[in-house]
């Protein structure tokens, strides 16, 4: 099955932004600011700034992707029980513009948002950690919306529904059921599915039915002390002594220690991809486990200099790893990190600068 891309839609202005960050803020305000400052290598989309709640966009790229091989889109879904964000790209999905030669599937971006990436974690927006059962309801009816189209991808014939960031809740064994079951009576049997972004994240495996390796976040987590295998077990243990809100400043603290301007060579993430090391932590995951590749990473429009950056992948390289990209269930297709993650340096959408080289190496895998 052709790889699906990874779809971010943060790219037009929304109330809670402006109230956030000031008047008509996007990520495209981000990426022109780190083009300006010179601080990367400079990029933009070959379309320009583009409107991203504009439909005529959206059916342009997806006829785009379409011809570039890939075999559809994982969306991310911003879902705060009190409200939705970012639905404009899942607006045109269910106002039937949808390709039904373009499958996707929801992944929601299950955390709240903050200040986080400044240094500053209060919050913007919550997302509830332990949600009412009326909460849950009003979520369902929306995702047996999204489940009931024709072209919602399906696996073993059930609806795919991933979570970000499955350990933002108190209870995630608990609330995974609440869900199937919710669900159930809305008529649909889901597969659940979340993404691995650093190693702690393996103990929530065996409560979900898919596990995404998202790289390069756990390659990331596998060199960075404060997000290692251990941490997670001495960050609860430190927010039961001090409390939710002195434990994700210590969280901070130790993350800006080892976010000075890093710069990790495609050649060391090439050389981790086929380690002893990850390959033993693969084979503990139960359940299906799948790849995200990425083609390089780089955070500077939202870190500025305190960055991490992976280099870019060479173009035949990521089309190895386009090729050899294998689940233990040939059917759940591998994931490119990212269609248009534009603020973290992770889009193969073509580039004014950098070219449709990561396209272009998807269509000769394809």
């Amino acid at each position: 099955m052709n790889p699906f891309a990874i779809y971010f839609p943060q790219f037009y202005p929304t109330p809670t932004n402006d109230r956030a960050w000031g008047q008509g803020f996007t990520d495209w305000s981000l990426v022109a600011n780190a083009n300006r400052q010179q601080i990367w290598q400079r990029r933009a989309p070959c379309r320009g700034f583009y409107d991203g709640a504009d439909p005529v966009v959206h059916e342009a790229q997806m006829s785009e992707m379409v011809t570039a091989g890939l075999g559809g889109i994982a969306v991310y879904h911003y879902w705060f029980y009190t409200h939705q964000e970012l639905d404009a790209f899942e607006r045109t999905l269910l106002g039937g513009r949808a390709r039904t030669d373009l499958p996707w599937f929801l992944t929601w971006a299950s955390e709240g948002w903050s200040r986080r990436w400044m240094g500053d974690p209060t919050p913007i927006v919550d997302l509830p950690p332990s949600p009412t059962n009326e909460q849950i309801e009003h979520h369902c009816v929306y995702l047996a919306r999204c489940f009931e189209q024709p072209s919602y991808f399906r696996l073993r014939g059930k609806p795919l529904f991933v979570w970000y960031h499955l350990a933002h809740f108190d209870k995630p064994a608990d609330l995974i059921d609440r869900y199937r079951s919710t669900l159930h009576r809305h008529g649909f049997d889901v597969v659940v599915g979340q993404f691995i972004k650093n190693p702690f994240d393996a103990s929530l495996a065996s409560v979900v039915d898919v596990n995404y390796l998202f790289e390069p976040r756990l390659y990331f987590g596998f060199r960075r002390a404060s997000r290692g295998a251990h941490a997670k077990r001495a960050f609860d243990l430190i927010t039961r002594l001090v409390g939710e809100g002195a434990a994700q400043r210590l969280l901070l603290l130790g993350d800006r220690a080892q976010q000075k301007g890093r710069v990790f060579s495609a050649a060391d993430y090439l050389t981790y991809r086929d380690t002893s090391e990850r390959r033993r932590f693969v084979q503990t995951l139960p359940g299906t486990v799948q790849e995200v590749l990425s083609p390089g990473w780089n955070n500077s429009p939202r870190y500025d200099r305190r960055f991490t950056a992976l280099e870019s992948i060479a173009a035949d390289v990521f089309g190895d790893q386009l090729r050899s990209a294998s689940a233990t269930e040939p059917s759940l297709p591998a994931l490119v990190n990212a269609w248009n993650e534009w603020s973290e340096g992770a889009a193969i959408e073509p580039c004014a600068y950098l070219g449709s080289r990561f396209l272009d190496a998807l269509n000769r895998a394809s």
